[in-house]
């Protein structure tokens, strides 16, 4: 890809990032409602949204900024699929 293509994808990006924020919740909500899973499913998007402009921005990536996205996206997921080994996998992020 080149640095044109780049940016057009990233400016793509931003505003996807913009509106995904747009639609996050103005008051509070509670864990365990319709409210909370729809506000954290925003929130994994918002996040994913992140990866993207991790990948692309910049000549190389940035290996924190991956990691710590990755490691809250893990964490999301296993709130919708406890049976499944998301926590493990954020967990396997955090060994050093």
């Amino acid at each position: 890809m080149n640095s044109k293509n780049r940016k057009e994808v990233l400016q793509l990006v931003d505003a996807a990032h913009a509106r995904v924020e747009s639609f996050y919740p103005e008051t509070p909500v509670y864990k365990a409602t319709p409210e909370w899973a729809e506000k954290r499913r925003l929130l994994l998007a918002d996040l994913s949204l992140h990866l993207t402009q991790d990948a692309l921005k910049g000549e190389t990536i940035n290996e924190a900024a991956l990691k710590n996205h990755l490691f809250a996206i893990l964490k999301i997921s296993s709130e919708f699929f406890p049976e499944q080994p998301y926590a493990q996998a954020a967990s396997l992020l955090q060994e050093d």
